[in-house]
């Protein structure tokens, strides 16, 4: 069942509002607009795209929108109600959207992993050389979740990243530093490996939130 989430929101600013669900999604909760977007998809994408809209359609019901299709752009990124920035994300069992009325934040993005699908023979493609002699240093379980976390607050980074840039980041060209704080949560710092066209339109410090939930980590950036 989809549910809110104020733990989930909680790895972003005051105003954001955030939806889980937990297994699949149902197709009859769509749109006709948004079954004709994806009839063409394959079943896998569509099952993805109904539990995301899903998700979604609960969060923004909580800023008082109702009645929206949720579309894809091309490049496959939701195009959000006017005044809304959004991101969602969807793992093996679990989907998740996040939503909040523009002002002083300019875009946000999510990712969840489930920690067993971010296996060791990713990592290499995920880390860089220095993150990688990092994850050596830790015990087998935790270092299988810190791999997943870096993966999360890359992808959640890229995510926030693209509606304002549209520039194509890869894992390597940013490295995650990792600051744990009481209760499976904690702050995410991303340091870039080479100029990024973000850093040429805001100088900011670049940092998120993560949180471990169960069997998943999920990681939450929000750029202002």
């Amino acid at each position: 069942m989809t549910e809110l989430s104020a733990e989930l929101a909680a790895l972003f600013p005051t105003g954001s509002v955030a939806a889980q669900l937990h297994g699949s999604g149902s197709r009859t909760e769509l749109t006709q607009v948004e079954i004709n977007s994806v009839s063409h998809c394959s079943e896998e994408r569509i099952n993805d795209f109904s539990a995301g809209r899903a998700c979604a359609r609960l969060a923004l019901k909580e800023l008082g929108i109702e009645g929206f299709s949720l579309l894809s752009a091309k490049d496959r990124q939701p195009l959000w109600p006017p005044g809304i920035t959004g991101s969602i994300t969807h793992t093996d069992g679990y989907t998740a959207a996040v939503v909040i009325r523009q002002g002083s934040v300019r875009s946000i993005g999510v990712d969840a992993e489930a920690v067993g699908a971010v296996h060791e023979g990713l990592w290499p493609r995920i880390c860089t050389p220095a993150e990688l002699e990092s994850l050596r240093s830790f015990a087998g379980t935790e270092r299988g979740e810190r791999a997943a976390l870096t993966f999360a607050a890359k992808e959640a980074f890229y995510k926030s990243q693209f509606p304002l840039t549209g520039e194509w980041i890869g894992f390597g060209d940013v490295a995650i530093e990792l600051e744990e704080e009481p209760g499976g949560s904690g702050l995410f710092v991303v340091a870039p490996q080479r100029p990024l066209l973000l850093q040429r339109q805001a100088e900011q410090r670049l940092t998120g939130r993560f949180r471990r939930h169960g069997e998943f980590v999920t990681a939450g950036m929000a750029l202002c």
